[in-house]
């Protein structure tokens, strides 16, 4: 490393561009506390939501609730380092157990559905409901029976869709007839939260229905699904190019590129709507101003980041194949405190001070890199568990920490192969500087061979493994990183740069580079100018007296 100086400097910049990141995100957060790194259930506790499953023909299998599980699972932790728990229970219950405060937003992915489907427009609410419940209940109770009893099924996109009028007239007698009835069900239909949720419970995708667009109350008769949210391949959040407000693109499958292609075609130019559809609920209504033909459809509407997020995140994972109600949410105190979380930092520190007494009493002067680049790489740690946590949800629990705590005896482990390698060529004649490089050259494969193999452990534990199993593998995994980024950023450089000062070159006693300390008996540690060449030390004994052959 031919400039030692322009390295440290360039890494001490990169450290100090962490902490401007760090502090500008934490400035807009809400307060002191988000300078504390976030923590898992049993270090704070945090949010336990009762789901309870209900399926449509009235059976939950053990099958179908851990598929759920899963679900919820991967839709609550997102990036699968929150630290979320979530287990079955009693048979038809799912328990997610979240860090921190309530959130309504993970309540709602951890219980929602998800069914995404795309239908026709067939038409809308053509008057106000009435203020009489009676009335609405027999309109909706005549309109279901009209469509049980026809197979919906049969009928075709062409035959759904009139290029001439804006409504149905190509359906079957029977079918119109139904149509007429659904018509009137939606002239009573109130756009409120029970009625989203009894739509809900009885949306079928080979049904019409009857639903509504809460944002705007507009009340829609909608066909039988035409493109099922299974096509669905990629679902992502982000703001359209030229645009402000945040959206949900989707990515259909083969399948349903070709449905989509055809019903844009079809409605292109007719003024008419297609709906999308999330668990009965009418998310937006677009018309279709040409064929689309790559699969490709964008949710818009009043959504923030985080909703945006969240219903990507939703549809991503799929949807789940139960219907679930909240049962319960409430706040639980932490499992982990007082004697044993204490017991785990006292381990830690207690570890810590081990390896910086062994350090300085076995090194000496060298021990004070060792500390150095302890305090660096635990500042560089800090920084980034911030930060995931701000930006991923990471949270830390004790297998956490526990991670951090091994990540001590990997990175020394890194310093003594290092140190033991200088101290080796330095015991062959060769001045600090030169030593510095050669021994660093032999060392720098065995520490990147060692951390591969502490960071591929960490990766096969952070797949295979789940709960907070999964944060012992992130922290290790991470520090194993940070270990490599600070021997060869940090820790190499400073030592170029100590061997050409005189306490270090030239083998103080002190510096745990001299003479006796490196069992180097009767020869003295010099520093050579030019590193090109060496000069051979003087035996320390008298000179024989002119004349004397000895």
């Amino acid at each position: 490393m031919p400039r030692p100086g322009r390295v440290l400097a360039i890494f001490l910049a990169v450290v100090v561009g962490l902490y401007a990141l760090l502090i500008g995100v934490t400035l807009s957060g809400d307060g002191a506390e988000t300078w504390k790194p976030e923590l898992g259930l049993d270090l704070q506790g945090g949010t336990r939501i009762t789901l309870q499953a209900k399926a449509e023909n009235g059976e939950v299998t053990p099958e179908k609730l851990e598929e759920a599980a899963s679900i919820i699972d991967q839709r609550v932790n997102g990036s699968g380092v929150s630290e979320a728990e979530v287990t079955t229970q009693s048979g038809d219950q799912i328990i997610t157990e979240i860090p921190g405060e309530e959130r309504q937003d993970l309540v709602d992915a951890a219980s929602r559905t998800a069914q995404l489907r795309f239908r026709l427009v067939w038409g809308t609410q053509t008057k106000p409901a009435s203020d009489t419940p009676a009335t609405a209940t027999k309109a909706t109770a005549d309109a279901a029976k009209a469509v049980e009893a026809l197979d919906w099924t049969e009928l075709s996109l062409t035959e759904q869709i009139d290029a001439e009028t804006q409504g149905i007239t190509t359906l079957p007698k029977d079918y119109q007839a139904a149509v007429d009835k659904l018509q009137a069900a939606a002239n009573e239909f109130a756009c409120t939260d029970d009625n989203l949720r009894k739509v809900s419970d009885n949306d079928v995708a080979d049904k019409p229905i009857v639903s509504c667009e809460p944002e705007t109350g507009q009340v829609y008769i909608l066909s039988p699904a035409v493109i099922e949210g299974t096509e669905l391949a990629s679902a992502s959040a982000g703001v359209p190019q030229n645009g402000v407000q945040w959206a949900v693109d989707l990515s259909l499958e083969s399948e349903g590129t070709q449905a989509f292609k055809q019903v844009t075609t079809e409605l292109t130019g007719q003024q008419k709507q297609f709906a999308i559809v999330l668990d009965g609920e009418v998310i937006s209504a677009p018309t279709s101003q040409a064929a689309i033909t790559d699969g490709r459809a964008q949710i818009t509407g009043n959504f923030t980041q985080a909703t945006a997020q969240e219903l990507a995140n939703s549809l991503k994972y799929g949807a789940l194949p139960l219907t679930f109600t909240v049962n319960g949410v409430s706040v639980e105190g932490p499992s982990l405190a007082g004697a044993q979380l204490n017991a785990g930092l006292v381990a830690g520190l207690v570890g810590l001070v081990l390896v910086v007494v062994y350090s300085l009493a076995y090194y000496r002067g060298l021990g004070l890199v060792v500390i150095a680049s302890l305090i660096v790489a635990a500042a560089i740690t800090y920084a980034l568990v911030l930060l995931l946590g701000k930006s991923s949800g990471f949270t830390l629990t004790l297998p956490g920490i526990a991670g951090l705590i091994v990540a001590i005896g990997i990175t020394a482990d890194s310093f003594i192969i290092f140190f033991e390698r200088l101290r080796d060529e330095v015991r062959g004649g060769k001045s600090l500087r030169l030593a510095v490089e050669s021994g660093w050259k032999r060392a720098r494969n065995t520490i990147l061979a060692a951390d591969a193999v502490s960071f591929l452990a960490a990766l096969i534990l952070y797949i295979f493994a789940i709960g907070v199993v999964r944060g012992f593998a992130f922290a290790l995994g991470l520090t194993t990183i940070i270990d490599v980024f600070v021997v060869f950023f940090f820790t190499k450089p400073l030592l170029s740069l100590l061997a050409r000062t005189k306490f270090f070159g030239q083998g103080h006693k002190l510096s745990g580079l001299d003479a006796g300390h490196l069992g180097i008996s009767g020869r003295k540690i010099t520093q050579i100018a030019n590193d090109g060449a060496r000069r051979r030390p003087v035996p320390a004994q008298a000179s024989a007296p002119a004349g004397e052959v000895r």
